[in-house]
């Protein structure tokens, strides 16, 4: 590729990256006519699978290279077969043939048209050039995006794009912060009774954040293709859930003890440590879902997904902190 992940487009189709197949066998061949036309060819790919055809230039299989070697030479090619074939549509995109490859552990994948006509093949070496520089590129790229912003746009340099870029995504944390005011005087009574709640305030929505952005950064990595796997991101939310709820647990606990050394009674620092334990959770599932609606939506997840989630988590834990301390403690 020789290309950095900031200047790659995922999004590519991946008939840009297809080879001729030169290794296509027809079905109604037997093995004996199959060899031989095979010899006749001027293969220079390195060999990997026999895919076969029918009268119509159709994927009907694929023949093993030990299983076309080792059968009869009467065999009919359509015979020793196996099929269906895991193959790629030509409207994959290369985000999707990366999950493809990553998903079914082949070394070769077949792309075909609308009328599964054999269009070429696709391998794995096509994601496993510059790999070292690639990873890196990745990590520099996805950090850049996470807070809205993409590695070209700060390149440009200029202080008016760079405010152009930028000020879109902060509007979301000042919506979130007047949101939050708003909520705090709604809620003015309970501050004002229990002053240790504002006390603890910021430490509850930095544990809320936190765990909302780790969960958000690990949903985004299984979102490269343009196709969702929903199996992926159930797996993931389970996990997630699993790990939240074990983080709130410990982290409410330590904090609600902390907060105990003012000796305002067991009630207050009951809240602060019940909110923690919540919120977390609801903060791990915010970090899975908002990146799964927008790239659901065809939005990119990397540059939406992190002042969104933070706006939102912002929002969710301030009214279950305040409402929560206001019924229990009023």
């Amino acid at each position: 590729m020789n290309k950095s992940y900031a200047e790659f487009d995922f999004s590519r189709l991946i008939t840009d990256f297809v080879k001729p197949v030169q290794t296509a066998v027809r079905s109604d061949q037997t093995v004996a006519q199959a060899l031989d036309a095979l010899r006749q060819q001027k293969i220079s790919n390195n060999i990997i699978y026999f895919y076969v055809v029918d009268e119509q230039q159709k994927l009907v299989g694929v023949v093993p290279t030990r299983t076309l070697l080792l059968s009869g030479p009467d065999d009919l090619v359509g015979k020793i077969m196996q099929h269906p074939v895991i193959c790629l549509p030509s409207s994959a995109t290369f985000g999707d043939a990366a999950a493809f490859f990553n998903s079914h552990h082949l070394l070769a994948l077949p792309v075909v048209d609308e009328q599964e006509k054999l269009l070429g093949t696709v391998d794995v070496r096509l994601f496993a050039e510059d790999a070292l520089d690639f990873s890196r590129s990745a990590r520099q790229f996805d950090l850049f995006q996470l807070i809205g912003l993409s590695l070209q746009q700060m390149q440009k340099g200029s202080v008016f794009s760079s405010f152009r870029f930028r000020m879109p995504w902060l509007v979301c944390n000042l919506v979130s912060g007047l949101a939050c005011a708003v909520v705090g005087h709604y809620y003015r009574e309970v501050l004002r009774e229990v002053v240790l709640l504002a006390m603890f305030f910021p430490l509850v929505l930095t544990l809320s954040e936190s765990i909302s952005m780790q969960s958000m950064t690990l949903t985004i990595q299984y979102l490269h293709g343009s196709m969702v796997r929903w199996g992926a991101v159930i797996r993931r939310a389970q996990l997630e859930w699993g790990t939240a709820a074990l983080l709130g647990l410990s982290g409410g606990v330590v904090v609600g003890m902390v907060a105990m050394l003012w000796r305002q009674g067991i009630a207050p620092p009951t809240v602060i440590a019940v909110t923690i334990a919540c919120s977390m959770i609801i903060s791990a599932t915010l970090g899975i879902t908002i990146p799964v609606l927008l790239h659901a939506t065809r939005m990119d997840p990397k540059v939406a997904a992190g002042p969104v989630t933070l706006m939102l988590v912002d929002l969710v834990t301030t009214v279950t902190y305040l409402s929560l301390a206001t019924w229990w403690l009023l």
